[in-house]
């Protein structure tokens, strides 16, 4: 009698080449989910699973502790590129201020210098300017202080005196910011060449500030860009050694299964079933097969593990012996 072993909703058939149930032949039933608990292998199957799911938590855990860290990774750049950039902004300004202040004091020796030449050239002027005046606000004091005059003569002239004293301070100021004029037109020039001198500095010191806060964004840069890459890489090592338990997984289930197969088949050949069902049907009367399968796998599994216990000891033996 040839036997077919068939899967289709859950459902194991096995089917005799002549007949259909109902028609006087045998039927057997087993509680698969309750067969498949009671395998020997199922506690290996378990540690298994528990192993693949805490390796998953694992994985996950990295890739969100990962993601976070280039979060903080990315503000920590943002953050340390700020600082940079005050830092050099704070940097440009102190140099600037000492090379300015560097440079005024060379122009106000230049300008010292200067004020001096000029006074030297119209120290004459000046001269001549004092003594033009010095005479008749002489005169007109003299008169004041000696000579007995009536109120009217006397406020006169005070009044003389004072638009004397107030040309000589207007000659005075027409000839101090002719001086003036003097020296600005002489530093004119050196002014110019101070300007140009900052401005070049300037520049000289914003390129070099550029070119510092480029190399430390490019370093930073390189690390951001790197970070994506070695999680990926780390997660890639996890997801492999996860598909690697998972066809541990799956290769041991199918074994328990064909486990189960194996001695569903036997008992349906010794017995004579014509039709094994893996769940109860309404209306069919059947021998519920399950426990005989569970204890066949048991006692396949005692025989596995004495086979197996033998063959170690008789591997030990021949160890010895070759010493």
């Amino acid at each position: 009698m040839r036997w077919l072993l068939l899967f289709v909703t859950g459902l194991a058939l096995l089917l005799s080449s002549c007949g259909k149930p109902g028609s006087g032949e045998r039927i057997a039933v087993v509680n698969w989910e309750k067969v498949l608990a009671e395998h020997p292998q199922r506690v290996r199957l378990q540690s298994l699973k528990d192993e693949y799911n805490l390796l998953l938590d694992r994985r996950r855990e990295q890739e969100i502790i990962g993601k976070t860290q280039m979060s903080s990774l990315a503000k920590l750049h943002q953050l340390k590129q700020n600082s940079k950039q005050n830092y050099l902004s704070a940097d440009f300004m102190t140099r600037m201020a000492e090379k300015q202040a560097a440079e005024q004091e060379q122009l106000k020796k230049l300008s010292n210098r200067f004020a001096d030449e000029v006074d030297k050239e119209l120290a004459d002027e000046e001269k001549k300017l004092d003594g033009h005046y010095r005479l008749q606000i002489f005169n007109l004091r003299i008169k004041l202080d000696t000579i007995r005059m009536v109120p009217e003569e006397r406020s006169r002239l005070e009044a003389r005196l004072k638009t004397v004293q107030a040309a000589r301070e207007r000659d005075r100021m027409l000839l101090m910011q002719h001086k003036i004029s003097l020296v600005n037109q002489r530093m004119e020039p050196h002014v110019a060449a101070m300007r140009k001198r900052l401005d070049g500095y300037a520049l000289q010191l914003q390129e070099q500030m550029r070119a510092d806060l480029k190399k430390s964004v490019e370093k930073d840069a390189s690390v951001l860009q790197k970070a994506p890459g070695a999680l990926k890489e780390l997660l890639g090592t996890a997801d492999q050694e996860l598909d690697r338990r998972q066809q541990g997984i799956e290769t041991l289930e199918t074994s328990m299964k064909k486990d189960v197969e194996s001695i569903i088949t036997r008992l349906a050949r010794e017995r004579g079933y014509s039709v094994i069902f893996h769940k109860y049907r309404v209306n069919v009367s059947a021998d519920d097969i399950t426990g005989d399968v569970i204890s066949g796998l048991k006692k396949r599994e005692a025989r596995s593990k004495t086979a197996e216990a033998l063959s170690k000891k008789a591997s030990g033996t021949d160890a010895v012996q070759a010493k």
